[in-house]
């Protein structure tokens, strides 16, 4: 029996994506259009045929009224029809996007992602498949160009992406990317089934139901075949974009490092980068810190880029909560509600001699008599130090800074507040409650991994040497 094109081009993304084997299960997700319910049949051909489970899901907008609960009916009887599990929900989109200000293409776009990928997780499916079609592709490559975009946004919409929330993420496959809404309309009536038509299709409101039904037959008034062009560049685009991904990803591991709070990237070495490479590295960043990357634009991207080559103490609010800041050292993508410091440590006493666990570090100490101490007692190590026994005694205790705390520098005549110590030593902001201080009797004898206190210093007549080191460890 002949197969049909359209049926082969999903069974050829289906096997490009590792999912024509029985352990696999695809979620459709099924409106009802043409689209989702021509893709849907070929699901369903190709799991008889290779024997992987077929799933489906439908999301009520309750956009339309009764319009909505008629679709949702028709996907259930399609479902029943054809023995398909199906997940149906629904949900208040006008609550939801008055609630989050959001457009009205933002708020349905993230209910329904949302939902998919509830469904995926709760199913352990190993994919969603969703109907978009090339007429789609094209209309996305438009929008992203009439919006602002940079090159990542004319890639329009990726064969294989991911969707990801609170609760865990979704692997998205688009099949149909490489197949005409006409052929999918054909596709429906080769094999009787009669789609729903969807009425806010023609709502203008709708930006892209504008380029749909206006822009693009405009423009094909100029090029006849102005879909296939913007096909094309979707095309080259992403060829381009993923070599640029390749080599942001080879530079990652030496500039950022990913915590709770989110992503710090060393500000020199990203300083140094390719202007190119900087826009993918924070494009990385942000997709760390917020989850996914819908909300970040081209005009987000060149702002950080410019407060990152301005110094120390620029900040910006993103889309999604994130926050995006400077210190001396360092760039910081910070999720929605992370603090900027960590591990604010307490008051401890430290064994003398002995080891003691606080915070996130391991302190040592041992003790070296005065005719036994090294010729040199400097050290590599920016964590260890040599004290005298003689000027802190043996009563030592560590803990964050507090407000007024005060400090004389080695080298220097005076005292100087804790605060412009670490502004003057250039220690970024969000690490200044997390650098301990070392208390001697009330009174800072080292700023650790910075430099001690000038009257803690060994001198000629020491007779009895503290080595003190901090270790990082895993809690």
């Amino acid at each position: 029996m002949k197969t049909n094109p359209l049926q082969e081009k999903v069974e050829e993304s289906l096997g490009s994506a590792s999912l024509l084997k029985s352990t696999a299960v695809i979620l459709a997700a099924i409106s009802g259009g043409a689209d989702s319910l021509a893709l849907f049949l070929a699901l369903h051909r190709l799991a008889g045929k290779h024997g992987f489970e077929l799933r489906a899901a439908h999301l009520n907008h309750g956009l339309r009224g009764t319009e909505s609960d008629a679709d949702a009916a028709f996907v259930a009887g399609v479902c029943s029809q054809f023995g398909v599990p199906l997940a149906l929900d629904k949900i208040d989109v006008a609550g939801m996007r008055s609630r989050r200000r959001l457009s009205w293409e933002q708020a349905a776009r993230i209910a329904r992602y949302d939902f998919l990928t509830r469904v995926a997780i709760e199913t352990q499916s190993s994919a969603v498949a969703l109907g978009h079609t090339s007429d789609d592709q094209a209309e996305t490559v438009l929008l992203h160009l009439l919006r602002g975009t940079g090159i990542r946004g004319l890639r329009g919409m990726l064969p294989l992406s991911s969707w990801r929330t609170a609760h865990g993420s979704a692997a998205l496959l688009r099949p149909l990317l490489n197949v005409s809404r006409r052929e999918t309309e054909a596709y429906c009536l080769e094999h009787n089934l009669t789609p729903r038509l969807d009425s806010s299709n023609l709502e203008e409101r709708f930006t892209r139901n504008r380029i749909r039904r206006k822009l693009m037959p405009q423009l094909e008034q100029f090029n006849p075949s102005v879909k296939k062009s913007l096909l094309r560049l979707a095309r080259t685009v992403a060829q381009d974009v993923a070599y640029l991904d390749q080599q942001a990803a080879s530079a990652w591991s030496s500039l950022a490092v990913v915590g709770q709070d989110g992503v710090r990237l060393d500000r020199h070495a990203f300083k140094a980068l390719h202007p190119s490479l900087q826009a993918h590295v924070l494009h990385r960043a942000y997709t760390q810190a917020a989850g996914e990357a819908s909300g970040l634009n081209l005009a987000q991207i060149e702002a950080m880029k410019d407060l990152a080559g301005k110094g120390a103490g620029r900040s910006l609010s993103l889309h999604g909560g994130v926050r995006f800041g400077t210190s001396y050292e360092e760039i910081l993508l910070t999720c929605k509600n992370a603090p900027l410091s960590n591990h604010v440590m307490d008051e401890t006493t430290l064994r003398v001699p002995g080891e003691t666990r606080v915070g996130g570090w391991r302190v040592a100490i041992g003790v070296v008599e005065g005719r036994n101490r090294p010729p040199d007692l400097k050290h590599d190590n920016p964590y260890c130090a040599y004290l005298s026994l003689d000027a802190v005694g043996e009563d030592l205790k560590v803990r964050s800074r507090l407000p007024g705390d005060r400090f004389q520098p080695l080298g220097l005549p005076g005292e100087k507040s804790i605060k412009e110590f670490m502004i003057d030593a250039h220690v970024p902001r969000s690490q200044r409650n997390e650098t301990p201080l070392l208390m001697a009797n009330d009174r800072v004898a080292w700023v650790v991994g910075r430099r001690i206190a000038h009257w803690a210093r060994v001198t000629p007549e020491t007779e009895v040497v503290l080595e003190v080191s901090f270790h990082k460890t895993e809690a």
